[in-house]
C-alpha cells in the first residue's frame, strides 16, 4: 500500500515542482489548519464529480477553477451536527440523530455496510469507540497526526482532508468527519492531509506547513 502512495507522490510532486517551483504542493503532505478559518465544506462526492477523481487522489492537485456553488455551511453536514450535539450539547448518540443516520445509510448501501458497520450492534460499538477517542483527544488537548498514530504512515495519508480554496481558505470535504468535528471543538491548529489547492492559495502553503 505504501508503494502505491510513494509512486503517486513521486509523479504529483515532480509535476508540481516543475510547474510551481520548490514550494509546490506535495501529495498527501501534512498541513496545519486553524479551526477559526474553517467555515465551509463540500460533499466529497460532489467534489469528486467536479474534478473527475476521488477526493483522496486529488491531494496536491492545483486548480484554477473552484466550485464555489458546491460549498455548504457546517450546519448542513449531518455527521458534524450529530457529533456536536453529542459531545458539546450532551445529547445521547440516538437523540443526536447519529444512530438513525447510520442505520439509514446501512439500509441503502449496496453492500449493506457503512463505515465498517453492518448491524445495530456494530453501530453501537463504533460510537463507543468514537467516545473513547474524543476523551483521549480532549485530555491531550490536540489531535495527533497520522505519523503520531502510525509511525510508518506515508506522510498524512488517511488524515482529515482539507482543501485550500481561493485566498487560502481551508475547505473540508468529507474524509475524517468525526476527527474534524473534534478539531473544531478543540479550537487549536490540527494536522490534515492536503487536498486540492486553488492557484491563488499557493503562497499560503509555507505558513500552513509549519508545525503548531
Amino acid at each position: 500500500m505504501t508503494i502505491k502512495y510513494q509512486l503517486r507522490a513521486f509523479w504529483i510532486d515532480l509535476f508540481n515542482k516543475f510547474r510551481f517551483g520548490s514550494q509546490a504542493p506535495r501529495y498527501a503532505e501534512c498541513i496545519w489548519v486553524n479551526p477559526a478559518q474553517c467555515q465551509r465544506y463540500i460533499e466529497a462526492a460532489d467534489l469528486a464529480a467536479h474534478f473527475g477523481s476521488s477526493v483522496r487522489q486529488l491531494s496536491g492537485r492545483v486548480v484554477a477553477d473552484w466550485p464555489t456553488s458546491l460549498e455548504q455551511s457546517f450546519d448542513k453536514h449531518p455527521k458534524l451536527t450529530y457529533c456536536w450535539s453529542h459531545w458539546r450539547d450532551g445529547k445521547s448518540w440516538e437523540d443526536a440523530g447519529a444512530i438513525g443516520f447510520m442505520l439509514e445509510r446501512i439500509a441503502v448501501s449496496p453492500t449493506g455496510v457503512t463505515d465498517k458497520c453492518r448491524t445495530p450492534k456494530d453501530v453501537e460499538r463504533r460510537f463507543q469507540a468514537l467516545d473513547a477517542i474524543w476523551k483521549e483527544v480532549k485530555e491531550r488537548g490536540s489531535l495527533p497526526s497520522r505519523r503520531d498514530l502510525v509511525p510508518d504512515n506515508f506522510r498524512e495519508v488517511g488524515g482529515i482532508l482539507m482543501h485550500i480554496g481561493p485566498g487560502g481558505e481551508p475547505v473540508f470535504s468529507g474524509a475524517g468527519c468525526h476527527r474534524f468535528a473534534m478539531a473544531l471543538m478543540l479550537d487549536v491548529p490540527f494536522p490534515a492531509q492536503l487536498g486540492v489547492v486553488h492557484v491563488s492559495a499557493l503562497d499560503r502553503l509555507p505558513a500552513m506547513r509549519m508545525s503548531k
